[in-house]
């Protein structure tokens, strides 16, 4: 299949899924809203959905190390970010979480529109204001029992290397007193989409989930200092997959 072929099949892929089940995503918030106030069963959908455009995309794999490591514990999780593709292999998995984002992503038609409906948190950067507020809405969150999802970085890498962490994530996680999960991803390699809307062809994506780092290890470091390790320890593992032949 030449990449021109595959990506027309990408894009009416997309233009399908989002045409037939953005009326079902907001008909399961409109039945559900009032009695399901952690939007469990809006989340599902939303996981179920998100997960569709890697599995029905020929030549996309991907595989998930330590999914036994997953609970249903509220947690921050964190993960590198190397493009768009990051976001669609998170929901592969699987458990109720709101991202935390951009305030331009919530611009996008229909994805940023269903974000908001779910809940997920705005930021924007430069705005003090806005993390003051970033940092209360996760904390609102993560006390009615969902998960945070964040990527430190704050961007995409365009290089492959990973970023500075930037702390906002681990503040979050030390002010409410929940652990931090890294998550490390390797495959998806900016960018994912090229000029002329031509998509990555075949590829393979490993999604690792580290081991859980409880409250009482970080509670006393400064946060600074635990981005830095947390973002070394995703590092190290990612190198360790780059080094595996079969990492893809």
């Amino acid at each position: 299949m030449s990449r021109i072929v595959f990506s027309v099949y990408v894009w009416l892929m997309i233009t399908i899924l989002t045409v037939t089940l953005s009326p079902v995503f907001f008909l399961v918030w409109l039945l559900t809203f009032l009695i399901d106030k952690n939007l469990v069963i809006l989340h599902s959908f939303g996981n179920f959905w998100g997960s569709l455009f890697t599995i029905l995309t020929p030549g996309w794999k991907v595989t998930l190390i330590g999914k036994e490591k997953l609970n249903n514990k509220t947690k921050v999780v964190v993960a590198n970010h190397q493009s768009q593709e990051d976001i669609l292999v998170i929901y592969r998995l699987g458990f109720r979480f709101r991202w935390i984002s951009k305030a331009e992503v919530f611009k996008i038609p229909f994805y940023g529109w269903f974000m908001k409906l779910k809940g997920d948190i705005k930021l924007q950067r430069t705005s003090k204001s806005s993390i003051k507020k970033m940092i209360i809405d996760a904390e609102k969150v993560l006390t009615n029992g969902s998960t945070i999802v964040i990527f430190p970085e704050g961007t995409r890498s365009k290089t492959g290397k990973i970023g500075n962490f930037k702390e906002g994530a681990f503040k979050i996680a030390k002010e409410a007193k929940v652990p931090i999960l890294p998550i490390a991803i390797h495959g998806t390699d900016y960018p994912l989409i090229y000029p002329y809307g031509i998509f990555k062809g075949k590829h393979t994506v490993r999604i690792k989930i580290l081991d859980e780092i409880s409250y009482a290890y970080f509670k006393d470091k400064e946060t600074n200092e635990f981005a830095s390790e947390v973002k070394e320890l995703i590092e190290k593992e990612i190198n360790l997959m780059k080094s595996d032949k079969n990492a893809g």
